[in-house]
């Protein structure tokens, strides 16, 4: 034999030992041996299409893409290397080339189900909904039952207000051989969030069924000495939700101004697409740590060894939740804030934050935490003073009303939208201004006009924008409301913050449970109590009424912000304050119930 076939032979070897330990998951001894192949030829291709998805797994995608541009003149044939190139874009957070990877796999080998995955996923992220479930559903038709297909389908259908049949989805999710079937179920009891019929106690009842498929024993024993040792109490958030999102945008205040005399703060992050509000929190905090490529045994093994004195959830069953980590309880004292709606179901969470207009006196029977009320509100607004002042009213301009709602597309049911369609008919000259990212696919813009047309509201007194790429040009679209219709049953939060930053008032109407409370809580808060209706007639009242007022109207565009940022909603200081001596409360507790 030829000695460069010899030489040949023996990277290809080395390579091939470098996969198999990549594979099996021992990436030190994988690294090893692409080295050692790539000593031998620096340029050769498939070990860097190796070594690129070896810096995927670690988490370094900027050395994967390095390899990859390196490997792909000689492999751009080749399904699975442009698959791991799709999946490098993907941690990049640069989801377009992501998508023409994707794309480029499936026009090599068709039925690549990875592909088929992460390319509807990123389908709907951009708005185009109906293209997204149609990949999906040819899938599906083709391979009936598989777990990913299925679950993928469940958040297209939510993503346009099918909810019950999202809710099928996940349902058939959970029967297949799957053997982690947590999205499935936490999918479920999420969008029963979104069911007008929803109450606090079916709520609770589907929670809890959903807690008895996390029966884990509590692994972890708690040294109590070890803890009172710590020089200051540490506390552990854990969130995929560490970016440009309404979870990001809320906790980032309060990670950066925690009495770091007291506290130490610990960030668990299942972040999969990194942003420059990521990087903005990494730099606040006293550690972070990226759990996304770790179990959930090594999630707990971390958090134990770090003696974290009190966990926080911020993402109960939204996606991307670690909610199997709290159900093995790996610190003394668990807690669920900020990012879901509700109870998580898990007696493993010992509190939860909320306030007594969100959860009055009463409602503590239908949450397996123990509720624990701030004095105000159970949020804190940090509005970006940045933001250009509010025009005047547009309604003086124009001569007509309009009235908007910028919450996403699962919140808009035919029933809050019969409501407002009711509005706009007692309104004859009235507009309503909705903005979505799913407005991007015209089927489902098509499918909106076409529900007003049949409740005979003209199509032209519409206004449906999409996605705004910039946050100033997206707070501007508040210059075009005059009057802001909150959603129900899931009310709006960020949404109803912004909309009163920006000088809009905001109808709501209240219902009993947490989700459809939020908005409630707000407005006591800023002092707006007349714009909370009890019933459907009352919104619509109330909402006719404001219209009808049109200098009452021009008071509240020109002194709403004012009152906002005036308001215990933005009294950042305070509120975390309130929050610290909550926690230091529950940490003094512990020792004497244990």
């Amino acid at each position: 034999m030829h000695k460069d076939d010899i030489q040949q032979n023996h990277i290809d070897a080395l390579n091939q030992m470098g996969e198999r330990y990549r594979q099996s998951g021992r990436l030190e001894k994988a690294a090893q041996y692409f080295q050692k192949a790539l000593a031998l030829n620096k340029s050769y291709a498939p070990v860097h299409a190796n070594l690129a998805a070896y810096f995927l797994q670690i988490n370094n995608p900027t050395q994967a893409l390095n390899h990859a541009k390196r490997a792909e003149i000689q492999l751009d044939g080749d399904a699975q290397f442009l698959y791991h190139y799709g999946l490098i874009y993907i941690a990049l957070n640069k989801i377009h080339q992501a998508a023409n990877y994707f794309t480029k796999v499936l026009n090599i080998a068709p039925e690549h189900y990875g592909a088929i995955i992460n390319l509807s996923l990123i389908k709907m992220l951009l708005g185009e909904i109906k293209d997204a479930e149609s990949m999906l559903l040819d899938r599906n038709k083709a391979f009936p039952n598989e777990y990913n297909t299925l679950i993928n389908l469940g958040f297209c259908c939510e993503q346009q207000c099918l909810i019950d049949q999202a809710i099928d989805f996940y349902q058939q999710a959970a029967l297949t051989g799957d053997n982690n079937k947590i999205n499935a179920y936490s999918g479920q009891v999420f969008l029963r969030h979104y069911q007008w019929n929803s109450t606090s106690e079916t709520l609770y009842k589907h929670h809890c069924t959903f807690s008895e498929q996390l029966k884990k024993k509590n692994v972890y024993q708690f040294n109590i000495e070890k803890y009172l040792k710590q020089p200051k109490i540490n506390i552990g958030y854990v969130s995929p939700d560490f970016r440009k999102h309404p979870v990001g945008n809320f906790i980032y205040p309060i990670l950066k101004n925690h009495n770091q005399s007291l506290f130490n703060v610990y960030c668990f992050s299942s972040t999969e697409q990194m942003d420059s509000m990521s990087e903005k929190i990494k730099d606040v905090v006293f550690q972070w740590t990226d759990i996304n490529s770790l179990s959930n045994e090594a999630i707990c093994n971390e958090i134990h060894k770090e003696s974290i004195h009190i966990l926080v959830d911020l993402a109960g069953h939204t996606k991307s939740n670690r909610i199997e980590v709290f159900a093995m309880k790996p610190a003394p004292i668990q807690m669920s804030y900020l990012g879901y709606p509700g109870t998580t179901g898990l007696s493993q969470i010992d509190y939860r934050i909320t306030d007594s207009w969100a959860d009055p006196p009463g409602e503590g029977k239908y949450y397996a935490e123990q509720l624990v009320r701030m004095p105000n509100c159970f949020l804190c607004y940090h509005p970006d003073l940045q933001i250009s002042q509010p025009s005047g009213l547009p309604s003086e301009k124009n001569g007509w009303i309009t009235f908007g709602s910028f919450n996403r597309m699962p919140k808009m049911n035919n029933t809050i939208l019969e409501i407002w369609a009711s509005i706009l008919k007692r309104l004859k000259k009235s507009r309503l201004l909705l903005k979505t990212k799913a407005f991007k696919d015209p089927d489902i813009q098509k499918k909106i006009k076409k529900f007003f047309e049949n409740k005979g509201i003209e199509s032209n007194r519409l206004i449906l924008l999409q996605f705004s790429p910039t946050q100033a040009q997206h707070f501007s679209l508040y210059n075009q409301m005059d009057i802001a219709l909150d959603t129900y049953p899931y009310h709006g939060t960020t949404t109803t913050c912004e909309a009163l930053f920006m000088g809009v008032p905001v109808i709501t109407l209240k219902g009993q449970a947490h989700v459809s409370r939020a908005s409630v809580s707000i407005l006591h808060n800023v002092g707006l109590q007349d714009c909370i209706a009890n019933t459907p007639e009352e919104y619509m009242y109330k909402a006719i009424q404001m219209a009808s007022n049109i200098p009452l109207l021009r008071q509240i565009r020109q002194q709403l912000r004012t009152i906002v940022i005036s308001s215990s909603l933005c009294d950042t200081q305070n509120y975390i304050s309130d929050l610290e001596r909550k926690y230091l409360w529950m940490w003094n507790q512990y020792p004497k119930n244990n």
